[in-house]
Parts: C-alpha cells; structure tokens; sequence
C-alpha cells in the first residue's frame, strides 16, 4: 500500500518508480533496521529536496504485542486510523507510506530533524493513548536516516520521553521551520487545497485545528450533572461558519472535525475510565459524514476501535439532518451507529422536525441548539412549541444553549429532560465528576462563575 498526505482525489496513485514514495516491502532475510536503512539511502539519494535527517520510520509493533490475540481482528482498523493520523497532521508538503507489515516510512520536506522526530512521536503516542489507553514515553520511539561520515546511512533511535524532555529547553526559534524555495513551488504530486483545519487567519498565525471541549448536561429529573457532551470551541465553530455551505471543502472540514471529536471523545473516556471514572458522554457526528460513502466508511471502521467497555455510556447526536429525511435513510444511519453506543439522537437547529420519522427510526432523543443572538421572547415560545413534541412519539426533549433562569424554567416547565449550556456549566476540557445539584445550586454558581470568574464547582 502506497500513500501520500492527500494531494488529489482519494483514490489518486502516488510516483512510484522511483520518488520518496515508492514503496519496495522489506526482504525477509533483512531486518527492518538494514531494510529500512536500504530505503532510506534510495530516497536520501533521489533529490535535492531530500535532506539527511528528514526521512523516518515509525512502527506499530509495540500495539500488535499488546493487543495479542486481537491483532488478527483489528489490524487493518489500526492502520486505517494511523493514516488517518498522519494525513492530519503532516504538511501538504510532506509524503508518508506503509512499509511492510507494521511500519510506516514519513519524508519532511521542511521540518528540522528533532521537529520530525517529536511529531513522529506525537503520532505514535496518540495512537498508544487511543488503541491502548495509555502512552509510555519510554517506550515509544522513531528511527532515524542520518548520513554517516563514510557516507553511509547509519540510524538515530529517539525515544519520546528524551524529545519531551529537550523541547522544553529547545529556543522558540530553533524549531522553526525553514523557508520555502524562492520560487515557491510546490510538486505537483503533493500539491492541494488545504482543509479548513490547515489555513492560518494570518501570515503570523499558526495552522488552526480542530478544538473539541466537553460541554456538561443537567438531568432535570435526577438532578444531577453526569452527562457530558462534545462541542467545538468558539474559534471553531466560527471558522467553520465562514465556509460556504455548498464548498466541497467545507464537508471535508465537518469531517475532519467529526473524526477527531470521535477521537478524543473516545481517548479521553478511556484514559478517564482506567481511573474509575464514569459518565455519559454524547458524541456528535454530522449526516454529511455518514451520507457520503466514503466518509461512512471511514468512520464506522473508526467507531470499531471503540472498547466494548465504553459503548454503554456513549451515545451519538446527529447534527444537521435535512428536512424530510426518508425513514429508510435515517434507520439505515441509527442501525449502523447502534452497536457502538447506548442510544442515538437528534439535535434540531430550527423547531420543526420530522418526530415520528425519527421515534419510527430507532432516535431516543430530540434536542433543540438555542441561538443566543435571539431575543428571549422568542426563544421562550420556540421552548414551550418544541419540548413536549418529542414526548408525544416516546422520545426525551433535550435543549442546548440554556443562558438565563428564564430560559432554564421555562424548558424544565415545557417538559425537556436534559438542558445545557452556559447557565449549567462552562465547556472544559476534559469532564468533571458527577455533581448532584439544584436549580438553585446552579444559578449561585453561573452567578459566581459570572462576577468572578471563579472555576465551577
């Protein structure tokens, strides 16, 4: 298998003859070492855009061993979410391929050696943190082709604890990237429109990506904040927002952000979970990913990485289903996210909602997203119009974006059962332990939290 940090097309071949990319599997009779040492010298060789110290191997050999039995099952999963890995967070410039059974070879085109290599690390402790539940610095390591004084090839092993450990003495200016050649150019092959995720506001800015933070619900009935939903921060969603509906661009985005929320959302519970912590959390993905095949696709093979001890204390949100979605499309989506999580539900933008397509559909829930730009009037009667309409067809009312008492009142009186926003919690980071709470409890603290900006809680 051959591929590049994505220039073209999905299914578009890579050079193969005889550019960085190529990719000649190993020999049995070669370690991976010399195999890799071997490859390195043809792709060190190839160019002048090549440099020694920017061609590097990483390789899952360390999750095969742990995962043991399970690798069978898995393995093509695995390195369906290490691609998608690296296509996130290498440069358009940039080329990476799979090299034999477990490894990857990654060609910089820019970055400085130590740069390379702390990526490289960053790569490969993300996906022991996500596949595995936690990241041993110790043990996570990049191999490296540097030219020797002879000429040759020689490999620089670097483990991640020591690259950690010379970042935070590295000079700000020592990590910075050098310039691009006069001309600008830019091959061909790797040439491309860069996702939302990759444009700076600025020459000055870095490259955006996206920010997820956890957003806590109340439960109206047990009184109680123990559920925990991911929404994209401010900067995000505006950046997201600027992008024209109908761009192409602007679906890759969304989809961009659906994987990685389903990402962290999943990495976070199960570091949390190993320490005995529970809660339910609501993972949201967008009818634009699971619409377009492919997306789909790569998708549900991410939500198979899901720990089957997880699945009953997640459910997901769909966002953005279009007026008069056909019950068979929308049953199609609720069966295919079904055995990853407890439930699925539907978060509505506007009041109208096709409720007994969605109750017939397998949906548990409805819930309304409240715009804070509208004039309180209007959102109190959009409350008392929508919250009992998913209770008729058996369905719980939830509301996102509760800001004032009135509001808050207003939706436990209209019948929702769950409500959130920034009168119950600011989102954070990572979730908070289950808090039992009043009404009352929680306007003391929005008031708190309001004049003195004191942390909840």
């Amino acid at each position: 298998m051959v591929s590049h940090h994505p220039s073209g097309p999905d299914d578009a071949p890579p050079e193969q003859d005889d550019g960085p990319a190529s990719s000649l599997a190993p020999s049995p009779t070669q370690s991976i070492d010399e195999s890799f040492k071997e490859r390195a010298r043809q792709i060190l060789a190839h160019g002048q855009t090549v440099t020694a110290g920017s061609v590097h191997l990483i390789g899952l050999d360390e999750i095969r061993q742990e995962l043991g039995d399970r690798w069978g099952s898995v393995n093509e999963r695995v390195h369906v979410y290490t691609e998608r890995m690296l296509k996130k967070v290498l440069s358009p410039r940039d080329v990476w391929f799979r090299y034999g059974e477990n490894h990857y070879i990654i060609v910089f085109a820019q970055a400085d050696r130590k740069s390379a290599q702390l990526t490289c690390s960053k790569v490969m402790e993300s996906l022991h943190q996500a596949l595995l539940g936690h990241a041993d610095t110790q043990r996570i390591t990049v191999k490296t082709a540097v030219v020797d004084v002879g000429g040759g090839v020689a490999l620089d092993t670097a483990r991640l604890a020591d690259l950690l450990k010379d970042a935070v003495h590295k000079p700000e200016s020592a990590t910075t990237a050098p310039p691009l050649p006069a001309d600008g150019a830019i091959p061909a092959a790797e040439a491309r429109r860069p996702h939302w995720t990759e444009m700076p506001a600025d020459a000055n800015t870095p490259p955006l990506r996206p920010k997820v933070l956890f957003r806590p619900v109340f439960d109206v009935k047990h009184k109680v904040v123990s559920t925990y939903c991911c929404r994209t921060d401010a900067d995000t969603a505006r950046t997201l927002n600027c992008m024209d509906t109908f761009d192409p661009e602007r679906e890759e985005a969304v989809f961009d952000l659906d994987m990685e929320t389903l990402s962290l959302a999943v990495s976070t519970y199960n570091e949390l979970y190993a320490n005995k912590f529970r809660y339910a959390q609501t993972i949201p993905v967008h009818f634009g990913t699971l619409a377009s095949s492919r997306r789909r696709r790569e998708y549900i093979q991410a939500c198979r990485m899901i720990p089957r001890v997880l699945m009953p204390f997640l459910a997901f949100e769909l966002d953005g289903l279009p007026a008069g979605v056909p019950y068979g499309r929308l049953a199609e989506i609720v069966a295919m996210l079904r055995p990853f999580a407890r439930a699925a539900m539907v978060i509505l933008h506007e009041d109208a909602g096709d409720l007994s397509v969605y109750a017939t559909a397998g949906v548990k829930g409805v819930g309304l997203r409240l715009d804070g730009r509208e004039d309180e009037l209007h959102i109190l009667e959009r409350l008392q119009a929508f919250c009992p309409g998913p209770r008729k067809f058996g369905m719980f009312a939830y509301v996102d974006g509760v800001r004032t008492p009135v509001e808050l009142e207003a939706a436990e009186t209209a019948g929702a059962a769950y409500l959130s926003g920034p009168i119950i919690g600011e989102d954070s980071e990572v979730p908070e332990h289950m808090k039992r709470c009043t009404e009352r409890q929680l306007l003391q603290r929005s008031r708190r939290r309001h004049h003195h900006d004191t942390p909840w809680g």
